[in-house]
């Protein structure tokens, strides 16, 4: 049960970034990489920042390194990189480009 309803809300993540036409063209300026179930990198001890649920959004900089401070501020400290809106998304991609663009680290 609880593999089926993470799946769930796995699958309600790609609709809503395709439904948002701000969220697509802010996307433009990312690197997006969609990971499947089977692909699931929260086994790697790297990616495992906030436990394993999914969908979980994670920013990473320009060399690959995971920028942990970049995270759903709306959101507990227990789910903080669960999105369950545009939005939000584009909040925290607002604010990854004005500090990593900032400092040159994209």
């Amino acid at each position: 049960k609880q593999w089926y309803q993470r799946r769930v809300r796995g699958k309600r993540l790609k609709p809503l970034v395709a439904g948002s036409k701000a969220l697509l063209e802010l996307s433009d300026k990312f690197v997006m990489v969609n990971a499947e179930d089977e692909e699931d990198p929260s086994s790697d001890p790297i990616f495992n920042i906030d436990g394993g649920y999914i969908p979980r959004i994670i920013f990473l900089d320009a060399n690959g390194n995971i920028r942990p401070e970049f995270s759903n501020k709306r959101r507990s400290e227990k789910y903080k990189y669960f999105y369950p809106s545009s939005d939000e998304i584009m909040i925290t991609m607002d604010n990854v480009l004005a500090n990593l663009i900032s400092k040159q680290e994209l």
